[in-house]
């Protein structure tokens, strides 16, 4: 019904067998325990595939994936749609030794995804930007989550530490009255505020010249003789970020693209698309963690 109401040459079928041949690239958009059946025949055939985020169920279905991928030299890339939000694109090329980073989803209930939870369903956008952000890997994790109105986690708090020291918090729920989807970043002498619905963003900055040695009274703290306003107004800048025009679900696509006719690595690959789910495995097993805790506590235990 979809295709005959779009018009044009589009054809239908229920086994992919029938046209596999007549394609290049395939996107995969099926429920998540079904990517790797879904993703396999073409992997064989060396097609490119555009899995959906996130890559699979479990991590020995996403290496099974990857493996497919790499046996027959097959562009894979996963769907971590946010790489491609104009907002990050303004952001990333002035981002420098960042230590610290916030993330806040929230979103209002839905039916669709309840299946699995906000971890897998929506936090995990926040998981690879912070793995695309800060390199190094995940030495620490430390989660709390809420069932609400679902049977798995509706709501998620994490905090994850990294072996340069860096350190990322994130927000993640789905039963709110609200969408907002911010992530703060701070660097040695930098900070960025991005807003992820509207696609704005600012970058604030400390002037080149700034010490703060210079500035520091015999009680330690910044002294500024000529007032609060006029010391910022000459060390700090703000300054808007350009948000290119540019829809992330089209540029997701066409990086795709010009993966499998370039034969390029793709901006998001299987491996990172793992990486994100590991992480989010750990976030999930802190949150059962300490829910045990709780309920051993509540039951007397």
């Amino acid at each position: 019904e979809v295709a005959s109401g779009l018009g044009g040459d589009i054809r239908v079928s229920a086994d992919s067998s029938e046209w596999i041949d007549d394609v290049d690239a395939v996107s995969i958009v099926v429920p998540t325990p079904r990517h790797l059946d879904a993703a396999r025949p073409f992997l064989e055939a060396g097609k490119g595939v555009l899995v959906e985020k996130p890559l699979a169920s479990t991590l020995e279905q996403a290496d099974e994936i990857i493996a497919l991928a790499e046996r027959h030299g097959a562009t894979l890339q996963v769907g971590h749609i946010e790489r491609f939000n104009p907002v990050l694109s303004a952001a990333l090329p002035h981002i420098e030794r960042p230590v610290f980073i916030e993330c806040d989803r929230i979103h209002p209930f839905s039916l669709r995804s309840t299946d699995v939870s906000v971890i897998l369903d929506l936090m995990i956008h926040d998981i690879d930007l912070i793995l695309h952000v800060i390199e190094g890997e995940v030495t620490g994790v430390d989660a709390l989550g809420a069932r609400v109105l679902s049977p798995t986690d509706d709501l998620a708090t994490a905090r994850l530490v990294f072996a340069s020291g860096c350190v990322a918090m994130v927000k993640t729920s789905r039963v709110a009255m609200n969408r907002t989807r911010k992530v703060r970043i701070f660097c040695e002498r930098s900070y960025f505020s991005l807003d992820l619905v509207s696609r704005s963003g600012r970058r604030v900055y400390l002037d080149s010249s700034y010490d703060p040695a210079e500035f520091l009274d015999a009680t330690g703290r910044i002294a500024a003789p000529d007032g609060e306003a006029a010391f910022l107004a000459r060390y700090l800048r703000m300054e808007p970020l350009e948000i290119p025009a540019q829809e992330p679900l089209k540029a997701e696509l066409l990086a795709f693209v010009d993966s499998v006719r370039s034969g390029s690595e793709p901006k998001v690959t299987g491996r990172a698309g793992r990486r994100a789910m590991q992480v989010a495995g750990e976030i999930d097993a802190s949150i059962r963690h300490h829910r045990e805790r709780v309920q051993g506590y509540l039951s007397g235990e």
